[in-house]
């Protein structure tokens, strides 16, 4: 285990779609589980601040035939912010509207021994 490697709690702490906040290091984390996938990146929006952890975890809406509703892709894989609706992609922390502009830091998550574990360097 390498100093930059911290231990976010067992997998059963985290409920499937919930964001939930740590601190790591006195910096606050974000952790989202999609099923036994686990997503982690700094929990602060870049645009003003806001704690993404408070946000919702939703997909990326997908164009639908007329009369019918549109439907999700990648669900579990986008955090909006829940102050003014900015999403980033949890596995990447790229904003979906400007990627190259905006970005959160995103972080591994590996499970081990029923543990979820981030590396921060």
């Amino acid at each position: 285990m390498t100093s930059k490697e911290h231990d976010a709690g067992p997998v059963t702490d985290f409920q499937n779609g919930k964001p939930h906040r740590i601190l790591i290091n006195d910096r606050p984390v974000l952790i989202v589980r999609k099923g036994d996938e686990f997503f982690a990146m700094r929990d602060g929006c870049p645009h003003a601040g806001a704690s993404l952890a408070k946000g919702q975890v939703i997909g990326i809406a997908c164009q639908a035939l007329p009369g019918l509703a549109p439907g999700y892709e990648r669900e579990g894989e986008v955090v909006t912010c829940p102050w003014h609706g900015w999403s980033f992609d949890l596995r990447t922390g790229c904003s979906l509207v400007q990627p190259q502009r905006y970005r959160v830091r995103a972080y591994q998550v590996e499970v081990r021994d029923g543990r979820v574990w981030v590396q921060t360097g």
